[in-house]
């Protein structure tokens, strides 16, 4: 490699790891700072912005954000640039392997830049957002490999690269087998764990719970966990919520896998005929269906109904009326409570409780006397009640 190729090399691959570094702090910030964040320099309007490119799920492979994919490659290209001058000065015998270097630059150089007009097609036809420095990359990457490539269009350079590492992998075999092993169980690891990708770990997590088509964790009776658990957690929802459906189904799940903690469930139907506070239904229908679960409670048969309802969301009295036959108990005396005074009050009171902890939408769940607005991962819910535990030891 010539002296001017390297330098020209050396300060373009630098200004790479600068970009990509950036990247990475962007492509964190945006994701695990809660929405509590400044936006990004680069991030200037809806078409230019570089925070909201950050934050869709194809800002990742392979569990690992592609601006860390950026510092990688780069790093290594700065490592190919200069491994002639490394081997001179260490003499390993594994470095010897690396025979045509400005080959290998070119060859992934041009590599990357044909994944990046992938990329690059996402980002303006899919996510319909630019980021400015993700495209200052595409372009590096353009000129890196033109500035490394050999004589002819990248033919020789891409066979160099072919030929060098068969014959090296060949010759270290087996160290070649336990770094591709080390490295595919690394990825899977990450692909699966998703440790890097909370978006996408939170949408795993709701899909779980999303596809059931019945509660298969759902408790019987009136109490739900442990009636002396030293957890609180209270649930605020809407049988006609969707996202309350799925919050139900992991808080049954929860109160069987954690001994220590009890639900209370606070009826909150966004519908004006019994909620005071709204002027138009939200959900048309959910008062009544309030009213049957606490209907239900007088027959010992509350987070039954509870379940049934969420499952099939009957949308009149007789269908309602029927689920009576599914979980077992007395339909008529069912229907009596349902329209009771004391059913009646015992609504009121739930929504009136609500209201006064000026609880604005469903689900809304209380762990501890922390509030948590909307449903949340089951991962993160367990997080929640870890940290809670941890607390009261603490308080001990």
């Amino acid at each position: 490699m010539t002296k001017n190729k390297r330098i020209i090399l050396t300060i373009l691959l630098i200004i790479g790891l600068i970009v990509t570094a950036e990247l990475v702090q962007v492509y964190f910030k945006v994701n695990f700072s809660n929405g509590d964040f400044n936006p990004s320099f680069c991030s200037v309007s809806n078409l230019i912005d570089c925070d909201g490119v950050a934050k869709t799920n194809y800002s990742i492979f392979l569990g690992i954000p592609l601006a860390i994919w950026g510092v990688i490659l780069y790093t290594i290209l700065l490592f190919l640039t200069y491994v002639d001058k490394i081997n001179a000065k260490l003499n390993l015998e594994i470095l010897k392997v690396f025979k045509n270097p400005t080959s290998y630059i070119a060859t992934l150089g041009l590599f990357s830049f044909c994944c990046s007009m992938v990329l690059a097609c996402i980002s303006i036809f899919e996510i319909k957002k630019i980021c400015i420095l993700c495209f200052v990359t595409y372009f590096l990457d353009l000129i890196i490999a033109f500035c490394a490539k050999s004589k002819g269009f990248f033919i020789e350079d891409i066979k160099n690269t072919a030929v060098d590492f068969f014959n090296g992998a060949k010759k270290y075999f087996i160290l070649f087998l336990i770094v591709c092993i080390g490295g595919i169980g690394f990825l899977y690891y990450m692909a699966t764990s998703l440790v890097m990708s909370p978006n996408l770990r939170d949408m795993k997590s709701f899909k779980e719970f999303q596809d059931l088509k019945t509660n298969i964790y759902a408790i019987k009776g009136n109490t739900l966990g442990n009636p002396d658990g030293e957890i609180i957690i209270y649930i605020y929802s809407d049988f006609m919520c969707p996202f309350c459906k799925i919050a139900n189904t992991m808080i049954h799940k929860l109160a069987k896998e954690e001994k220590d903690v009890v639900v209370y469930h606070i009826n909150f139907p966004l519908d004006s005929e019994c909620n005071p506070i709204l002027k138009q239904s939200v959900h048309p229908g959910a008062c009544l269906l309030a009213k049957y679960a606490l209907a239900a409670e007088r027959q010992g048969a509350y987070w039954d109904m509870a379940s049934a309802i969420y499952d099939k969301l009957p949308m009149t009295e007789d269908e309602i009326l029927n689920l009576a036959d599914v979980i077992n108990i007395n339909k008529e005396q069912l229907q009596r409570d349902a329209h009771s005074n004391d059913v009646a009050d015992d609504l009121s009171k739930q929504i009136e409780k609500a209201i006064n902890f000026e609880i604005k939408g469903t689900p809304t769940i209380v762990i501890d006397g922390i509030e948590h607005k909307s449903a949340l991962p089951y991962y993160k819910l367990k997080t929640f009640v870890h940290q809670a535990r941890a607390r009261h030891r603490q308080e001990k």
